[in-house]
């Protein structure tokens, strides 16, 4: 078992996506920098984990990327629905499916990823619960997920609309991982380089990296304290060793 550090999300500025996740979905913006790339980042937490978001505004390669059709999706859970759309509409965000009434509402970021609410119970937290990736192989991903980083299959499902959703849970209180696998559309395309990682700690990098080639996995060493797995659909995991305390 293992911890789910974070998800970094390429960005197309990071001020205002960092307002948005903050004004709209309760995140708060906990630090920011510039890397030496020029990079320009900021860490977003939400108060119900610690699995964070990192916006990533890759300004020197500029602000035109694509996002492949539905192929990343955060989702929330949040007590009063009605409550928090009146806060999106006077936000001015972007709703793209759902009202009042609706069990579900979807949203679109800055940066045209999606958003799902959930409508939960009245009087609990709002949750930052699952994260969403579009697979071309269910089975394959979730076989990936669970070998090279620890995740427990938790169920599947089928929704009305034929979406086959695999959960996959990693740690208590962490957002879940949902690999979702459209047949109703056409086979979705790699995932461009650098849009997206998912990040995770490592114990001893020195013997993770000959295991993972021993299982068949293509590392790629990014330093003594860093490396990189791609997924079956070109989904990004970004490994760092531990601090050793002092």
């Amino acid at each position: 078992m293992t911890d789910f550090l974070h998800l970094s999300l390429r960005s197309r500025g990071r001020d205002q996506t960092s307002e948005w996740y903050c004004k709209n979905l309760g995140f708060e913006e906990r630090r920011r920098g510039t890397t030496g790339l020029g990079t320009h980042t900021a860490i977003l937490v939400h108060p119900s984990t610690e699995t964070y978001i990192e916006v990533s505004d890759r300004a020197y390669k500029g602000h035109d990327f694509d996002i492949p059709e539905e192929s990343i999706m955060l989702q929330l859970r949040v007590p009063d629905l009605n409550e928090t759309l009146e806060r999106l509409h006077a936000n001015g965000a972007k709703v793209t499916e759902g009202d009042a009434s609706s069990q579900y509402v979807f949203l679109e970021d800055p940066d045209g990823y999606e958003v799902e609410l959930v409508r939960g119970e009245p009087g609990e937290a709002p949750r930052f619960t699952s994260i969403g990736l579009r697979v071309n192989d269910l089975d394959k991903s979730a076989r990936f997920y669970q070998d090279a980083i620890g995740f427990k299959e938790e169920r599947r499902r089928t929704t009305p609309r034929g979406t086959n959703i695999s959960i996959l849970k990693l740690e208590e209180g962490a957002p879940t991982l949902a690999l979702r696998h459209m047949p109703f559309l056409s086979a979705m395309p790699r995932i461009p380089e650098d849009l997206m990682h998912l990040a995770f700690p490592v114990d001893q990098m020195q013997s993770w990296v000959p295991d993972m080639r021993q299982r068949g996995l293509s590392v790629d060493e990014d330093g003594p304290r860093m490396a990189w797995l791609t997924d079956p659909d070109g989904y990004e995991l970004e490994m760092i060793e531990r601090r050793k305390e002092a």
